[in-house]
């Protein structure tokens, strides 16, 4: 009788917390973030301190699958509860901006009584992509006459004027950094090197495709600017230590930003995710950048989730695979927002804040399909599946499976497809089925349901 009058409360305490004042929802995407670079997630450099205290009063997420390789579908992902191949922006040529029918997160936050706040700083937030949709302030820092990304730290005082200026409403914000992007900046010096590969010219996306081998126009000097990177074996590191530095420079920005949240007395009344849209590759498979690649260090992604009405979930370390697609859902239900009609493709994640051993989903999908920078016949189309172990990878360039166990291989430098085929048997199965649940013949609702675009009301005040 005692055990139940106490079961009895402590749901009628849950009940009345969700019931209480609407808490504030804090997204921060930060692009290219390498899990292994948070001492939270085993790195030993002691780059990101102030995000590792972070991780003490958060949930943190170690197994946390990006839904592709690169910005825009992961974006997407995030923004609309939807696959890139559902919203249909998992390639950036031809252009296509988000479609009529789909319903962002921050639509559904504004309905739910939100101010909503997106801040952003790379190439495909810009609002020609669609993804500002339901935000009522919209600003996006990324210089498109020097193809420059904004840095968060210039960012953060215009990001804390909006949260001051409302302050009588709860707030949805969603915020990138992307100083992790390429050129990877920091206000720290490259004065360690002076060999090629670090400079202007080569600190970009074009260099990283060169570099991993694909196409390029005809005389382009990017083939001999990637021969003679490879050719020097300093290049590499000093690669790495300037990636390394602008990890520093943002765990110092984010930081700032949350101290200041503290200050404002807002801790305790705010949802704070940390997360990235995918990694990085730093000479991993003989790849940089994150043009292709369904490999770890581009999959993995820190995710941090700290809920003030989850107390007992601080410093917990969840193992379970999950992916980004699972955190719209999360967002919703944090805000008391409807989901209902958006057929989200995600599990919100608050039962495992409430019991990390919740039973979840056996398996992890990811996909990418990309452009290459002239016309050819060479072009990407990858996919990756993975289990609690195994994980298999299909790649149209190169034409085979990969298999690798991540138990005992972590870094994924053994193939076993050859010596384990019923493994991949068994996940290339599971890879065929998660390929039609993610409906790759064509862009549309999961259901293939087709209602007249919505009417909207925009009322951003930025763009």
């Amino acid at each position: 009788m005692v055990k139940t009058f106490a079961l009895a409360a402590m749901l009628i305490v849950s009940v009345n917390a969700f019931s209480a004042e609407p808490l504030n929802v804090v997204v921060i995407d930060i692009c290219s973030a390498r899990a292994d670079r948070f001492g939270a997630y085993g790195g030993s450099a002691g780059l990101t301190p102030g995000l590792d205290a972070f991780a003490k009063e958060s949930t943190v997420f170690e197994n946390a699958w990006a839904q592709s390789s690169w910005c825009l579908p992961n974006y997407a992902t995030l923004l609309t509860g939807h696959r890139p191949e559902v919203n249909g922006l998992y390639s950036n040529l031809p252009f296509r901006g988000l479609p009529d029918w789909e319903e962002t997160v921050a639509e559904r936050m504004r309905q739910a009584g939100y101010r909503t706040g997106g801040f952003t700083a790379g190439v495909y937030t810009l609002p020609a992509w669609g993804l500002n949709r339901g935000f009522d302030t919209y600003v996006n820092h990324f210089s498109t006459a020097e193809a420059m990304p904004g840095r968060f730290a210039d960012m953060t005082a215009e990001i804390e004027d909006w949260i001051v200026r409302g302050s009588s409403q709860p707030f949805f914000l969603y915020t990138t950094v992307d100083d992790l992007h390429a050129p990877y900046q920091s206000t720290e010096s490259d004065s360690d090197f002076d060999g090629p590969g670090l400079d202007t010219s080569t600190m970009n996306v074009g260099f990283f495709r060169a570099y991993n081998g694909e196409p390029l126009p005809p005389g382009s000097p990017l083939a001999a600017k990637a021969a003679a990177f490879r050719r020097d074996p300093r290049a590499l590191d000093a690669l790495k230590r300037r990636y390394d530095r602008a990890v520093r420079a943002t765990d110092r920005s984010i930081t700032r930003f949350l101290d200041d949240l503290k200050k404002r007395g807002l801790w305790d009344k705010t949802v704070v995710v940390v997360t990235a849209d995918h990694g990085e590759l730093l000479g991993e498979h003989g790849l940089l950048g994150h043009t292709e690649g369904l490999y770890e260090p581009i999959l993995r992604v820190p995710m941090f989730i700290r809920h003030p009405r989850y107390p007992q979930s601080a410093g917990a370390k969840v193992s379970t695979l999950i992916e980004r697609i699972d955190l719209p859902p999360t967002l919703l239900e944090s805000g008391g927002a409807s989901a209902d009609g958006l057929e989200l493709q995600g599990r919100s994640l608050l039962p495992l804040l409430a019991d990390p051993s919740a039973p979840w989903k056996r398996f992890a999908y990811a996909s990418s399909k990309r452009n290459v920078a002239v016309a050819s016949d060479w072009m990407i189309d990858e996919r990756a599946v993975r289990d609690e172990r195994w994980k298999l990878i299909w790649s149209l360039p190169k034409g085979h499976w990969e298999l690798y166990d991540l138990k005992e291989d972590p870094l994924e430098t053994r193939d076993l497809s050859a010596s384990r085929p019923d493994v991949a048997s068994r996940l290339a199965f599971e890879l065929q089925a998660q390929t039609e649940r993610a409906r790759t013949h064509a862009a549309g609702r999961p259901s293939g349901r087709v209602d007249p675009p919505a009417v909207r009301l925009e009322t951003s005040d930025h763009y």
